[in-house]
This record gives structure tokens, C-alpha cells and sequence, in this order.
């Protein structure tokens, strides 16, 4: 019950965090173009997982954002080195997923290091950071206005980190997914390979409904 009060509590967030780029996308977007979702991937990378999936995206030509953990890319830093290759978009999730408890001092540092191993990696700075758990507190706050970074959460929740079964994060996503979207999903925390079965049903569908995939700058940024 914590963790559900603490998933509607970031989407309440996202809204007041990121709303006026989503609504300029959901507004604009449309005008005599495409539909556009962005598909984003927090945890990882992943050494099997994470590699799954891109090879997934690269079957459909789609991009996607991954919002990173410092010290999962250097555990694994092959599948980030392909999701660079592959021109997906690499954005910042902390260095090690916990932000409470910690001072913005502290926070800043492994913020940094993340965006460090980023650069190295991309060659491109991160400009977007995703809290752990949508959970944002005053050091963190505090840290992110000290670096610049935009906050972005998500608008639709697969909540594949519960486990849930693959055919029903599909059907849940296909039925409620609208032009604007950032679906949230994960590449590291889930068990097994659900989100990469869902994603095998949802991204084919999307794109035989006009569905164009777009990476988390181009979304924020539209018209900008």
C-alpha cells in the first residue's frame, strides 16, 4: 500500500513538475503530423535484459530513453556502450537509487559521477534526471537546481516493476496510451523478461496506429 500511495504521489509530481511540456506535446503535437509516445527505461543497464531490449527496439527502428544508475553502468558497461551506439537517448537516475536520508551535498556528488560515466560514455552531458521512486525531497531538490537538470517523471506507470504479467501490461498500455505520453518502464528491477515480452505486443501495435517513438528531449522540447 506504501509503495502504490508513493506511485500515484510521483504522477501527481509529474504533473506539476513537467506539465508544461507535456501539455505543449499532447496540444501540439498532432498538427498534421504524428502521434508521439517516448518510451523510457529506468535501473539499469542490465546485462541480459537491457540487451534484449535494444535488440528489440532495433527490430522496429524506434528510440528510447534510459535513465541510468552510476553504479549499474559500471558494473555493465557494454549495454550502455550499445544503447549509445544505437543512438538512444541516456539521461540520469541517481548512482546507486537512494536519495532519502542523504544531504543535497551527497546527492550532487553521485548525481555527478553518474553524469560523468554518461559523458565518458556519449559524449554528451545528461540534461534530464528521473528520481528513484518519483521520490523528490528538498536536498534533492536543492541538488538538481545547483546542476541545472529538468525533472521528468512519466505520464503512464506499466508498472513492470511489480512483476505483473506481460499480457496485461500490454493490454493496460495499448488501452490507456495518448499522443504525449512518457510510458515508464524498467530494464534492470523487474523479474524475468516481461517487459521485453509486453514491449514485443505494444511497440508493433503503436506503430500501426500512426504512433511515432521519440526520446524524452525530443518530446519536452517540441515547439520550444
Amino acid at each position: 500500500m506504501r509503495a502504490a500511495f508513493r506511485r500515484l504521489t510521483a504522477l501527481v509530481l509529474c504533473f506539476l513538475l513537467v506539465f508544461d511540456g507535456i501539455i505543449l506535446v499532447r496540444v501540439s503535437a498532432d498538427a498534421g503530423g504524428s502521434p508521439r509516445v517516448a518510451l523510457t527505461f529506468d535501473d539499469g543497464p542490465h546485462p541480459g535484459r537491457t540487451k534484449r531490449i535494444l535488440g528489440l527496439l532495433e527490430k522496429y527502428s524506434v528510440k528510447a530513453t534510459f535513465f541510468i544508475l552510476g553504479c549499474n553502468a559500471e558494473y555493465y558497461p557494454e549495454p550502455l556502450k550499445m544503447a549509445v551506439a544505437a543512438g538512444h537517448e541516456i539521461e540520469d537516475h541517481s548512482f546507486d537509487h537512494v536519495t532519502r536520508g542523504k544531504s543535497a551535498g551527497e546527492l550532487k556528488a553521485g548525481i555527478l559521477k553518474t553524469a560523468e560515466i554518461i559523458e565518458r560514455v556519449s559524449g554528451r552531458a545528461p540534461r534530464y534526471f528521473r528520481p528513484p521512486e518519483g521520490q523528490c525531497t528538498p536536498a534533492l531538490d536543492e541538488a538538481l537546481a545547483s546542476l541545472g537538470y529538468r525533472t521528468v517523471f512519466w505520464t503512464l506507470d506499466t508498472r513492470d516493476w511489480t512483476g505483473k504479467p506481460a499480457d496485461a501490461i500490454a493490454r493496460d498500455v495499448l488501452k490507456t496510451v495518448k499522443d504525449g505520453d512518457i510510458l515508464l518502464f524498467h530494464d534492470y528491477t523487474c523479474p524475468g523478461d516481461n517487459t521485453l515480452h509486453a514491449l514485443e505486443r505494444i511497440v508493433p501495435e503503436l506503430l500501426s496506429r500512426g504512433y511515432r517513438f521519440v526520446t524524452v528531449e525530443e518530446l519536452l522540447t517540441k515547439d520550444k
